[in-house]
């Protein structure tokens, strides 16, 4: 197999250009972390696909680093997958996640999500395909029957999904490396896994996956768990302490973090254009 493709959630501009700067080849916009940084809210159904397509624009105007999008159930019927999938391919972005959850749906790893019937998915998946017409859009057909209804259905729907256009297979929230395994040998390729911290799937490593049979690894909450971590540290810091000034190594500093936004090249721009 060809190396496994790892990929990263970000959630704004400025987690994407840390992501790139990083390295990764392939970044993730997590409806999770949407939900978190921009509502303050769970992964629960809350999220409107206005705000996933205004997240998506300001990162893919940010990066040259690809960028494949969760669309959660498209927020609605074949239709309202149709406008995703065109608005996406109008913003340039790489690929765009539809999964088979009841709406309002919920992190793949949370509990009592429930799943609509398998041939309504498919009608979902046909019309993103449709939509995207000759369009460079990867269409990621993900299922989280595995929870409500069990693995052997979820598999089902994996050889379903593929059938139907998708152009990889996410089957969400396998509980052990059997189960993994098994999704590796029964449902068609491109595979994709998910590996969640403190969520229901054992986290393996690449190339373990790889010889699973997955080709593309997301993690999709790396980035957000550990910038809440970071904040939480530097705002109890300085509350405590009523200063900064001794916590300097646990920052970016003000020098870096412009270079990264780009200050100098604004500067530059500036400077063309005074009277």
């Amino acid at each position: 197999m060809d190396r496994v493709k790892l990929s990263v959630g970000v959630w704004d501009a400025l987690s994407a250009r840390l992501a790139e700067r990083a390295g990764f080849e392939l970044l993730f916009l997590s409806g999770f972390a949407v939900a978190g940084t921009q509502l303050g809210e769970p992964d629960f159904g809350l999220l409107t696909q206005t705000e996933t397509l205004q997240a998506a624009r300001r990162i893919v105007e940010a990066v040259r680093t690809p960028l494949i999008v969760d669309g959660d159930t498209g927020h609605g019927g074949p239709l309202n997958v149709q406008r995703l999938v065109r608005e996406l391919v109008r913003i340039g972005a790489a690929g765009v996640l539809l999964e088979d959850q009841v709406w309002p749906k919920r992190c793949g790893h949370m509990r009592d999500k429930q799943v609509i019937p398998a041939e309504e998915h498919v009608q979902k998946l046909r019309a993103a395909v449709d939509a995207r017409g000759g369009a460079r859009l990867t269409i990621i057909g993900r299922t989280d029957a595995r929870g409500p209804i069990g693995l052997d259905e979820a598999i089902r729907r994996g050889r379903l999904y593929r059938e139907a256009g998708a152009d990889l297979i996410f089957v969400e929230a396998p509980t052990s490396r059997d189960e993994l395994a098994r999704i590796g040998r029964e449902v068609p390729g491109p595979l994709m896994a998910n590996m969640v911290e403190g969520g229901v799937t054992p986290i393996l490593p690449l190339a373990e996956l790889g010889a699973l049979g997955f080709e593309y690894v997301v993690y999709p909450l790396t980035g957000l768990l550990g910038a809440a971590r970071a904040l939480e540290r530097a705002f109890r810091e300085l509350a405590a302490k009523g200063t900064s000034r001794n916590d300097d190594e646990a920052r970016m500093s003000f020098a870096e973090f412009t270079e990264l936004v780009g200050l100098s090249e604004k500067y530059a721009a500036a400077e063309r254009y005074k009277a």
